[in-house]
């Protein structure tokens, strides 16, 4: 009976055990071996695996989270080193730390252990938190960084695990070992699938992907939020929630509390701030005031302090947090009746918003919808006025929040197809001597470009205006010698729908300008700015998003001196288009008329939508590249004696 007795209470014991009590690295390591690819890198992880155990102890209603890393990367330069032998180790949401090792193996097979007294805790590293930090001794060319460390985590639902970086990874997992609680996964940006397991008799879910590339920084894309990446739920016995429960849940929560706000004499004394007295104001023109009066009069401050989110608070002191402020607007708006939704978001330069699984990360930003007018305001965003929404909101979906709490998701997209344009006209001339190039201009930007320049010159210091004035008067022009400059409507506050920010100014330059005997060659092409480009040579890996839709209109009218003709004109000649369904939806053209003694450029260059086909990179690029290959057009004037 005591040897009976035994044998059970082991084998409760081992399908209970912790996967991290016996995972545990090679006690003799060896070096792996690369392929010629491989060796072309600065670092490569020969493994990512992570593991995520959700533990449910015989004495507590909670789970515990038991978090497990471990990683092998190769370092081949001294690069490679320099990112990779300083070692982090987060501590958000960590309760104890289980223990954490690591070790340097150099190609000769010489092994190095970490000294634990080296590893220092750091407070809020760039805002990114506290972690554990340390650096390896004995890391060399062609040797590998080895590191394992598990931490017990405050219990959360929710949680995600980034598995793609700035190296590659030719071999990534992610376990997820749940047993008997009711969980879900997903994987974005990859086409593995979860296995099912069994670890230690518990059930689990497992991904393996082999060959993962290293994220790049390219232009036109968002990496941070195209990584391949895992989010998981994992509930309490019992429980069994829907991604619509979640939801409904958020929905709910928010609406009554930012639908049903209270009056005060406050709210009231500001109303009549705002309508002046006036009765017949459309719904824009009440929320558009409404848009003015808070930015001009409140402050937002980025802190979980709740005197902040409480309206009495935000209207008697003028500030308030991201969830105070808009809890203020909806306040006012109520106040005179305009119909609006609330919605809820993320930058999709860091996440893409999935309504399918509900992860608290993605609830990042805050919009106000008006259905009636189909205009959107960010009340944190004090550059912009109602219209469109912010650029770094554009393009992800979101959940938007009736005013009977209920919900639905939808995509926020451009809705005015013409909202950020730039409209030029250039008046080019030359003096009889020939010493430089005088250049009238006239430009007009609304949309994104006007919130972003109204921006620039409200919030910039004396030398960023400088520098600002140097933009908008022609970058990339050498030796500029500014004439006049003047700008109209640059207040951040507008009364009406998207107004023009104009700027009038005249220059001279004469590096535009290049002597050939009796002739001289004109850079008419820098007069348009400097170009972005996309000559480079390796494979495409981001999907492609513009910043925003926009659009370019120029005209350059340069005037030819008498007893001089022109010659070179082709060069002004570019058509690249990006059709869909016979549909240009992007667009470089530029072409020419000569009418006597005036040489009319004309250009048109236009991205109708923000995202386009990975799979027609080289039909984007070509229109990118059109506005590169004008701004090197140059021509030449010449003398007809």
């Amino acid at each position: 009976m005591k040897n009976l007795y035994l044998l059970l209470l082991l084998l409760g014991s081992y399908s209970y055990a912790q996967e991290f009590k016996t995972y545990d690295w090679q006690a003799k390591p060896k070096i792996h071996q690369l392929n010629d690819s491989e060796k072309d890198n600065s670092s490569i992880a020969i493994l990512k695996r992570h593991i995520v155990e959700y533990f449910m102890p015989t004495d507590s209603e909670e789970p515990k989270i038991y978090e497990t890393e471990h990683t092998i990367t190769r370092v081949l330069d001294d690069k490679g080193i320099a990112q990779n032998n300083t070692v982090y180790v987060p501590m958000y949401g960590v309760n104890e730390v289980i223990d954490i090792k690591a070790r340097a193996i150099s190609s000769s097979g010489k092994v190095t252990v970490l000294n634990k007294d080296n590893i220092k805790e750091v407070k809020n590293v760039e805002e990114y938190g506290d972690f554990k930090i340390f650096a390896l001794e004995g890391v060399e060319k062609n040797s590998e960084i080895e590191v394992l460390y598990t931490v017990e985590k405050e219990y959360d639902i929710y949680g995600s695990q980034v598995l793609q970086s700035g190296q590659p990874i030719r071999h990534a997992e992610f376990l997820f070992i749940t047993g008997d609680l009711n969980s879900n996964v997903k994987a974005y940006r990859t086409d593995a699938t979860f296995e099912d397991v069994v670890i230690d008799g518990k059930n689990a879910k497992k991904l393996v992907i082999e060959n993962i590339p290293a994220m790049q920084e390219e232009e036109y894309s968002t990496p941070k939020a195209n990584n391949i990446e895992v989010v998981y739920q994992c509930f309490p016995a019992g429980q069994n929630i829907t991604q619509d429960m979640f939801w409904t849940n958020v929905s709910n929560n928010i609406g009554r509390k930012v639908f049903n706000t209270e009056t005060s004499p406050l709210l009231m004394e500001d109303i009549q701030k705002i309508t002046k007295g006036e009765t017949d104001l459309s719904n824009f023109q009440k929320a558009n005031r409404i848009d003015n009066f808070v930015k001009t009069n409140f402050s937002v401050i980025k802190n979980n302090n709740e005197e902040l989110s409480n309206l009495n608070y935000a209207l008697q002191n003028r500030t308030a947090s991201d969830f105070g402020i808009l809890k203020v607007y909806a306040s006012y708006l109520s106040a005179l009746n305009v119909p609006y939704e609330i919605v809820i978001t993320a930058n999709r330069f860091q996440l893409k918003f999935d309504p399918e699984f509900f992860v608290p990360g993605m609830l990042r930003e805050f919009m106000i919808y008006l259905p009636t007018e189909k205009k959107y305001i960010a009340p944190d965003r004090v550059e912009y006025r109602l219209g469109e929404a912010p650029f770094n909101i554009l393009g992800n979906k979101g959940l938007f929040i009736r005013s009977d709490n209920s919900h639905y998701f939808q995509k926020i997209g451009q809705i005015d197809s013409n909202y950020s344009h730039i409209q030029r006209n250039m008046e080019i001339s030359f003096p009889d001597d020939f010493d430089h190039v005088n250049i009238k201009q006239e430009q007009d930007f609304t949309g994104h470009w006007s919130a972003t320049n109204r921006a620039v010159l409200t919030f910039s210091g004396e030398q960023g205006k400088e520098d600002f004035k140097d933009y908008l008067t022609g970058s990339g022009i050498e030796d500029k010698e500014i004439i006049s400059y003047d700008l109209k409507n640059e207040d951040l506050n507008q009364e009406e729908y998207n107004i023009p920010f104009t700027v009038n100014s005249e220059i001279n330059s004469g590096s535009l300008l290049e002597e050939a005997g009796d002739s001289y060659i004109f850079q008419v092409g820098k007069v348009i700015g400097t170009q972005s480009e996309l000559y480079q040579e390796t494979e495409r890996v981001n999907p492609i998003e513009m910043t925003y839709p926009n659009q370019y209109d120029y005209t350059i009218n340069v005037k030819i001196p008498d007893g001089y003709t022109v010659e070179g004109l082709n060069s002004l000649k570019l058509d690249k288009s990006y059709k869909v369904d016979g549909e240009k939806i992007a667009k470089f053209e530029s072409n020419y008329k000569l009418n006597g003694n005036d040489l009319v450029i004309t250009i048109q260059e236009f991205y109708k939508v923000n995202e386009f086909d990975l799979s027609r990179y080289e039909d984007f690029r070509n229109v990118i590249n059109a506005a590169s290959d004008f701004n090197k057009a140059a021509i030449l004037i010449k003398a007809t004696e």
